[in-house]
């Protein structure tokens, strides 16, 4: 079993992979953002990537996205902190395989590696087995960004972070011009007027990560 790991603390990481080696498995490579987790399954082709949603520059929700949106064939164990029933269920309907709490024992951690890996589903023990199912709306619908591209969700989050359009530009390999194109039409797919919208709207969703990692702005320009 080949697994990938998307995380931005260096210590889960480190457990995850310690943990999947002593099951007798190969970690193929290590992510700390959503857009390094993104590059690392198209390039290293893993069987199951283990995915948090917390993540800087692509949060682990769009990372999903994208794999879905590519039809890109791998297991996908989410594992978070996040115990909202909406977003459990919109993350299997993205079609993860597991959901687990990063407060859960790492035998359970290993029970879902196991049932994924033998065609299963899992959820954490902590949370209710119905939540894999779908609440009968469409997935898209709850989903708020449902209007953006994806390359739109990716100049949001990076804009949310306090990134320039010309750091922006520089993450995504497009030109600061193309950016703030992508800007406009996010404000007006959201129905919002500026960039503190933006981020309050990314904030608010809980697409942004862990504090420590976002970088302060004194001012932002539209």
């Amino acid at each position: 079993m080949s697994v990938a790991i998307a995380d931005n603390h260096e210590m889960t990481r480190w457990g995850v992979q310690s943990l999947v080696e002593s099951m007798k498995g190969t970690v193929a490579a290590s992510a700390e953002t959503g857009l390094e987790a993104v590059s690392m399954v198209e390039e290293h082709d893993p069987d199951l990537l283990t995915l948090s949603l917390k993540l800087p520059h692509l949060n682990g929700y769009d990372v999903l996205y994208h794999l879905q949106r590519r039809s890109i064939d791998v297991d996908v164990l989410v594992l978070t902190t996040c115990e909202d029933e909406e977003q459990v269920r919109s993350v299997f309907e993205m079609g993860a395989a597991a959901y687990l709490l990063k407060q859960d024992p790492l035998d359970e951690l290993c029970r879902a590696i196991e049932a994924v890996w033998t065609g299963g589903r899992y959820i954490s023990d902590a949370l209710p087995k119905a939540w894999m199912e779908p609440a009968g709306a469409d997935g898209s619908q709850r989903d708020p960004c449902h209007p953006l591209s994806l390359r739109e969700r990716e100049v949001m989050q990076l804009t949310a972070e306090g990134y320039t359009s010309r750091e922006v530009g520089e993450h995504l390999g497009i030109s600061p011009r193309t950016v703030e194109k992508h800007r406009e039409n996010i404000k007006d797919k959201l129905g919002i007027q500026t960039l503190i919208d933006m981020v309050r709207f990314a904030a608010e969703r809980g697409f942004l990560p862990d504090a420590r990692v976002l970088r302060s702005r004194a001012t932002m320009t539209a």
